[in-house]
């Protein structure tokens, strides 16, 4: 595994926590709505960033919890290239992120360069 592959099974963990809190408070996604509508009326918030959370506005607009859930629990490529721009780190605690990343932190030294 690579570590490009590494960081995408990290970004799924993550998720995983999020999708979790989701299914238990669905009413926690308000404060991913307010944290995008924050970021999409900031005039200096790239626009390529704002195209991305534009995109997940759209799953959580026409598609609610069980949408961006689909997404969360979805190993296909297109879902982890969403996952690449998250809103919900709003969501995240600090613990169980730090958690996350010392467990495939630890996965570096075996994961083999992109491309290997």
């Amino acid at each position: 595994m690579n570590w490009h592959e590494v960081i995408d099974e990290r970004s799924h963990a993550m998720h995983q926590v999020i999708a979790d809190i989701l299914r238990r408070s669905p009413e926690e996604l308000s404060q991913v709505t307010a944290w995008i509508g924050k970021r999409m009326a900031d005039p200096v918030y790239s626009v390529q960033a704002k195209e991305a959370l534009q995109e997940w506005l759209e799953v959580i607009q026409t598609e609610g919890v069980n949408g961006v859930l689909n997404v969360l629990d979805d190993r296909g490529e297109e879902a982890a290239r969403m996952r690449q721009s998250t809103p919900f780190a709003v969501l995240m605690p600090q613990d169980k992120r730090l958690e996350i990343l010392e467990h495939y932190e630890s996965r570096r030294t075996r994961a083999h360069p992109a491309g290997v």
